[in-house]
């Protein structure tokens, strides 16, 4: 049964939530499929960067080793996933409570992220857009999704951060608040992990860094050099 109170309080407290079944699977392999022929002819960039986050990009200088499908890549090889992302603008406002609008950003509105087996990584980062939304073609055994959740309460002295983790399961939604928590993806080992990024915002509130696209698709540092801390 899907309850969306469950899921406004998950994503309200613990900053994410997930609604599993979304897509079918079959679906989503057909997906991965296609997805890795694409890989498999060299058609998309492999991102592979270290170090060169900075306070500017929200990002601490983590290792980034993954390919990346570009807007304009999902709009030429897998289409679906066009037509998924607009269809669930009113599913995400619902959760979000928010007047939910699609990315005026044409490169990175909608991306998939391929971890490769062996090291596919994404570095601790804070999002830049205001809702984040995770669709996994996948199931995963290793390499979750790694939160930083800034807790406090007043029956303890100082704040503490929780750490949270939630693994990749097949045709499940993740609806998270991506600016208020840090967060990495752990390193593959022996799995592929196949995330597509469905990037939302806010009707008043579209951010995004000038150089957020540079740094997360080319590896270009930013141009604004404040050293990351944690």
């Amino acid at each position: 049964m899907f309850d969306i109170n469950q899921h406004r309080h998950d994503y309200f407290y613990n900053l994410a939530t997930v609604i599993e079944g979304l897509v079918p699977e079959d679906l989503c392999d057909m997906l991965a499929q296609r997805v890795n022929a694409i890989i498999g002819a060299n058609g998309v960039t492999h991102v592979r960067h270290h170090s060169l986050g900075t306070d500017a990009v929200s990002d601490l200088g983590g290792e980034y080793n993954h390919h990346i499908f570009k807007g304009d890549d999902i709009r030429a090889y897998l289409p679906e996933l066009t037509a998924i992302y607009h269809s669930l603008v009113p599913l995400v406002s619902l959760v979000t409570h928010t007047d939910t609008v699609v990315s005026p950003y044409p490169l990175s509105d909608i991306n998939i992220k391929a971890y490769p087996p062996g090291g596919g990584t994404l570095g601790l980062h804070y999002d830049t857009n205001g809702i984040t939304v995770l669709l996994f073609l996948t199931s995963n055994q290793e390499a979750p999704l790694r939160m930083q959740i800034e807790r406090s309460h007043p029956s303890r002295k100082a704040p503490w951060t929780e750490h949270k983790t939630i693994y990749a399961k097949k045709g499940a939604l993740l609806i998270m608040q991506g600016r208020k928590t840090l967060h990495d993806s752990e390193p593959t080992v022996t799995e592929q992990k196949l995330s597509v990024v469905y990037n939302y915002y806010e009707r008043h509130d579209t951010y995004r860094h000038e150089d957020f696209d540079n740094f997360v698709y080319f590896g270009i540092a930013p141009k604004t050099l404040e050293s990351p801390t944690v």
